[in-house]
């Protein structure tokens, strides 16, 4: 790990999401080795993107994390708890467990397959054109989680201030509780047609109500099933862009696209260094 922090890691990714103004601020947290154990700490704070790298680099950390900002800045001493919150930005995470319900591949949670990846392809559709129709945002960024999953990160300068009344009220109106019984809008309802069904409501509403009825009934369970706590906790680590996944090896990427994208698009730590080939090479060698 501290190879790939030294030559290969990128800060880019990290600051096209939460950008550069408020970085002395921020809340780190990592998985970091204690002799021949895990730890997980947090509560770490930065003066300068460098610093953090330096800081990635020496420990060799297995997993990194970013969160709110605070002043005065995070210490290891301190806890977040007695700080003045400052901001964070707006965030949704999608993981496919949620709908093991409805995958059709018949392989356990951590299985992820091209028979199951669309119904995150979807969901993450639907959540970035309401995002930016409904709400009017228009910095939302998507990062593969590094497993079997998105993050979005919604950077307008207003979502920062959003206290946890507010981005509750974001998640419940694109993921509801209870769909069959709530009012959804007319608008949100196209959308969902458009993008899960992929047919026009207002045409097939015209041809046949019944159908479009039973269309409507297997849409809803593919609604994005976001993880509201996620949204709503304003204290909350997100994995770090560019960082690599402790269970995987895969590396959390910025998504440019994502209707083209499949995780294993992600290269692991072992593809990014070469490790593979260098190994082979010295087998050849001996």
């Amino acid at each position: 790990m501290s190879e790939y922090y030294s030559r290969k890691f990128s800060l880019h990714p990290l600051l096209q999401v939460i950008g550069t103004k408020g970085f002395g601020n921020r809340e780190f947290g990592f998985i970091v080795w204690e002799g021949e154990e895990e730890k997980f700490v947090r509560n770490y704070s930065f003066k300068t993107p460098i610093d953090l790298k330096e800081f990635m680099i020496e420990h060799g950390v297995k997993a990194a994390y970013v969160g709110a900002m605070y002043d005065p800045p995070p210490t290891p001493k301190t806890s977040i708890t007695k700080l003045t919150w400052l901001g964070r930005e707006l965030v949704f995470d999608l993981d496919l467990t949620d709908y093991d319900d409805i995958r059709t591949c018949g392989k356990g949670k951590d299985h992820v397959c091209r028979n199951c990846w669309p119904l995150i392809v979807d969901a993450a559709l639907v959540i970035d054109e309401t995002l930016r129709e409904d709400f009017g945002f228009s910095k939302i960024t998507w990062v593969f989680s590094g497993r079997r999953g998105l993050h979005a990160w919604v950077s307008d300068a207003v979502t920062l201030r959003f206290d946890e009344e507010v981005r509750d009220a974001i998640a419940s109106y694109i993921s509801p509780d209870n769909p069959l019984e709530e009012t959804i809008p007319l608008s949100y309802q196209r959308r969902i047609f458009k993008i899960i069904v992929k047919k026009d409501f207002s045409e097939l509403m015209k041809q046949d109500k019944k159908i479009a009825r039973e269309l409507w009934r297997e849409a809803i369970k593919k609604l994005p099933r976001i993880d509201k706590k996620v949204t709503m906790d304003t204290v909350r680590l997100l994995r770090m862009p560019g960082s690599i996944h402790d269970a995987t090896g895969k590396l959390v990427m910025i998504v440019k696209d994502i209707q083209s994208f499949y995780p294993d698009d992600a290269p692991t730590v072992w593809e990014i260094l070469g490790i593979e080939r260098r190994i082979f090479k010295n087998c050849e060698m001996r």
